[in-house]
């Protein structure tokens, strides 16, 4: 997913961003299935983060298979 920043805030951008995804995937599995999307866009929208349904469709089933899912932060 790419992401819009600005310059100088990419940084903190990112560290919030890390820190978002190692939250989401360590509660995974106590969230109910129907409630993943919800809680992370949610998570997400909160540090600033909007997901497009395919970008959220595509994070969760990455984070369901245990695969990394990749940021782009631009500016």
């Amino acid at each position: 997913m790419r992401i819009q920043s600005n310059k100088t805030q990419k940084w903190q951008l990112a560290r919030s961003i890390s820190a978002e995804d190692k939250n989401f995937r360590a509660n995974v599995s106590t969230v109910p299935a129907y409630e993943l999307k919800t809680k992370a866009a949610r998570g997400f929208r909160d540090i600033g983060v909007n997901f497009t349904k395919t970008d959220l469709d595509e994070y969760i089933a990455s984070v369901l298979s245990g695969r990394d899912y990749r940021f782009v932060i631009t500016f």
